[in-house]
């Protein structure tokens, strides 16, 4: 992880203007990450073990201007129970051996990351620089595993140990993901799932991702590799945020479910019964002063249109928790197929196949909700 300069900022909400272009202005060409190697090699062995895996995780916090980059994590590694509650794994990567680097903060910076990301599990991993007895016994009250030199290979052996070698993460196909995003780097959807998402990580990026969907659907048809990549990748992100909405109507109850969603989606009871009562007393003040008469144009829907559909898949997911809890390892699995992977072998239990229609079912969702012409399809 690094430490990166407060000075981009990014735009918490619709509203305000995009930052795309302010921070594309700012920002200086990055060097080469010569800790990226080591990154590819951890999360390629956390998403052989079943784990939906990102690389360079963008950390932001609030500014006087919106959101500005604080940090990142090297490998954010998560999976989820059957009460769709997140359980995740931070890794921190340095391949230097610099006298500078120091385990020991490292240690400590990296238990500060995981209570912020609400992360369980901590692993640093030192590929260049050993680490002393008493560093490793650091790390075990900090709850952080503490890797040098062999033991890294050697870890990420045994957690696929048995395991096929689905190919995720090769440098080449890692190169070309990023090069699919730079055809949309001046885009919104581009840096909102950059630096915004994993900031609200709730309900905020639900409306805001199928909003900026929506801005760009004339540019996919399906007919590029790099528009499979962008698909699937903004999939898996909704994916997870329909979690945040199938733990919640869990906890509350499945019988109160349309209430539960649409509640969500505008950040929680109080704040629905707030908008849904000024959007009364509007509709009341139109009618009495004859702008919104018989005939006359009625107000758009309080409720986003595809409400209903999104309740429909959540009530899917959560009647099949143990499918649901598969299908971001079954986008993940197809993106980099996409980017020439082998994949993990097929299964034919009735598990994985509910799991793929649950699948093609969020796609079918995203389709409708941003009216695109084109999604992939499994």
């Amino acid at each position: 992880m690094n430490l990166t300069t407060l000075s981009s900022a990014s735009s918490p909400s619709e509203t305000t203007l995009s930052p795309a272009a302010a921070r594309n202005k700012s920002k200086h060409q990055p060097g080469k990450d010569l800790d990226l190697p080591l990154k590819l090699q951890m999360a390629s062995a956390l998403a052989a073990s079943g784990y939906y895996s990102r690389v360079n995780v963008l950390l932001s916090a609030t500014s006087s201007r919106g959101l500005a980059d604080v940090t990142d994590i090297d490998v954010l590694a998560i999976r989820y129970d059957l009460m769709f509650n997140r359980d995740a794994v931070a890794v921190s990567c340095k391949s230097g051996a610099s006298k500078t680097l120091s385990p020991a903060r490292e240690a400590f910076y990296l238990r500060g990351v995981l209570d912020y990301v609400e992360a369980s599990q901590g692993v640093a991993a030192f590929s260049g620089k050993p680490v002393a007895p008493h560093l490793r016994d650091l790390g075990q009250r900090l709850g952080i595993l503490m890797l040098s030199g062999g033991e890294i290979g050697q870890w990420c052996e045994h957690l696929t140990n048995g395991l096929s070698n689905p190919g995720y993460f090769q440098d080449a196909a890692f190169e070309d993901y990023i090069k699919s995003w730079t055809r949309l780097r001046n885009e919104g959807l581009a840096d909102y799932l950059h630096t915004d998402y994993w900031f609200h990580f709730d309900f905020r990026n639900f409306q805001n991702l199928i909003t900026h969907i929506r801005k760009m659907t004339f540019k996919f048809n399906g007919k590029e590799e790099w528009q499979n990549v962008i698909a699937w990748d903004v999939a898996a992100h909704l994916c997870l945020t329909v979690f945040d909405l199938c733990r919640q109507v869990r906890m509350l109850g499945l019988s109160s479910i349309i209430d539960t969603t649409a509640a969500y989606l505008f950040g929680g009871a109080a704040s629905f019964k707030a908008r849904r009562d000024l959007y009364t007393r509007v509709q009341q003040l139109l009618a009495s002063t004859g702008v919104a008469g018989k005939g006359g144009p009625p107000l758009p829907p309080l409720e986003p249109t595809y409400s209903q559909y999104l309740a429909e898949l959540a009530v899917r997911f959560i009647e099949r928790p143990h499918s649901a809890i598969l299908v971001p390892i079954i986008i993940q699995d197809n993106f980099w197929r996409v980017l020439g992977a082998r994949g993990v072998p097929g299964r034919e239990d009735k598990n994985f196949l509910a799991a793929e229609k649950l699948t093609q079912d969020l796609l079918d969702f995203v389709k409708t909700a941003t009216g695109s012409v084109w999604m992939p399809r499994l």
